[in-house]
């Protein structure tokens, strides 16, 4: 995330580097909010509870701003420019 912020802030192009932050970020959090979920047991579906919020926003992170696979594609794209394996 610091080094897409970095070539943002200095006019370079970031989109593989924001790309990567998003698609980690956003599937960390998915698995962040399933083992909640689990732990919590029948409690983490209640909405008395943060973690039912969770569970239900933590899917939309891997849709907003293009999924993931689109992610992965615009990652490779920007890898094969740039030249790197």
């Amino acid at each position: 995330v610091m080094f897409a912020a970095q070539r943002h802030d200095t006019g370079q192009r970031c989109d593989m580097e924001a790309g990567m932050a998003k698609l980690f970020a956003s599937e960390v959090a998915m698995q962040i909010a399933l083992n909640a979920v689990r732990i919590h047991g029948g409690y983490g579906y209640s909405t008395e509870f943060d973690v039912e919020r969770y569970f239900r926003d933590a899917p939309l992170m891997i849709v907003g701003e293009g999924t993931n696979e689109i992610q992965r594609t615009v990652i490779a794209e920007q890898l094969m420019a740039r030249g790197l394996p």
